[in-house]
């Protein structure tokens, strides 16, 4: 007989908090809710205020998709409980919510027949990053964005550490630059809180420009760049090789102005030799 709720629940530590403890209407969506013991099931199930605690993760069988969430110190345990569970897999799936499952971890549950999928937000707000093995996990993982009203960025299967490098470029790469850009200007006379929003919006625009021209953004895409020698020695010597070696980055990138990098790596053999 089918389940008359749509997702079981198997999980650890904050579950209320991640994406299965925001799905709207709740209580009519979520059925079984399993754990460790039933003890933790009833806890995660009171948290949530849906759902009701089973005493075994063979009752997560009844439902057409799993949703997991677990702390990495918790997962093989969780994952241990559904590996012995006796669930027919066949049609049904399992959504990995806001945790980090390897390539080794969702393979183990792919050859019991399970359709996994990952979803997790990357902290742009209504987006959900989702990653599939095949369409039962993708369309389960689908619905859950649906369900919060969040827009799905799907990427490749087993693509996540590309995707998390990007992220991590695009994020803590970059606030370290942001806050000398900052330093900078107080150093030219610019006061807190002024300078850091003019160095917040000297990125915000060149993030901008990229999105609407991509590599035509770049400011010196079309117009050879002036002298960055100068420039290059304005921002202290702890600071100077990294704007140096982004600079050369740049014209690598986009292989333009080979006689500026030539330059400036000229520069840096000079700095290197007066050191």
């Amino acid at each position: 007989m089918e389940s008359r709720y749509r997702y079981g629940v198997l999980g650890a530590g904050a579950v209320s908090a991640s994406l299965i403890g925001r799905l709207p209407s709740k209580a009519r969506e979520v059925g079984p809710v399993s754990a460790v013991s039933y003890r933790v099931a009833s806890r995660i199930a009171n948290t949530l205020r849906a759902g009701y605690p089973v005493r075994t993760a063979d009752e997560l069988g009844e439902v057409h998709a799993v949703l997991f969430h677990s702390p990495p110190e918790h997962l093989e345990t969780l994952l241990g409980l559904l590996e012995r569970a006796q669930i027919d897999w066949t049609g049904k799936a399992l959504v990995f919510c806001d945790c980090f499952p390897d390539h080794a971890v969702t393979q183990r549950l792919q050859a019991k027949g399970a359709s996994t999928a990952v979803a997790r937000e990357i902290g742009i707000p209504g987006r959900l990053v989702v990653e599939g093995n095949d369409d039962a996990g993708l369309r389960a993982a689908r619905r859950l964005a649906r369900a919060l009203r969040m827009k799905t960025v799907e990427i490749s299967p087993d693509s996540a550490d590309l995707f998390e490098a990007a992220v991590t470029l695009g994020s803590a790469a970059i606030t370290p630059l942001v806050d000398r850009a900052a330093a900078l200007l107080r150093e030219a006379g610019i006061g807190d809180p002024e300078a850091a929003r003019i160095a917040s919006s000297l990125f915000e625009q060149t993030a901008r420009d990229y999105a609407h021209s991509g590599k035509q953004s770049w400011v010196w895409y079309a117009r050879k760049p002036p002298e960055l020698e100068a420039r290059i020695a304005a921002v202290g010597p702890r600071l100077a090789g990294v704007l140096r070696q982004l600079l050369l980055f740049g014209f690598e990138t986009f292989g333009k102005h080979r006689e500026s990098g030539r330059e400036i790596t000229q520069g840096r053999v000079e700095e290197d030799q007066r050191g």
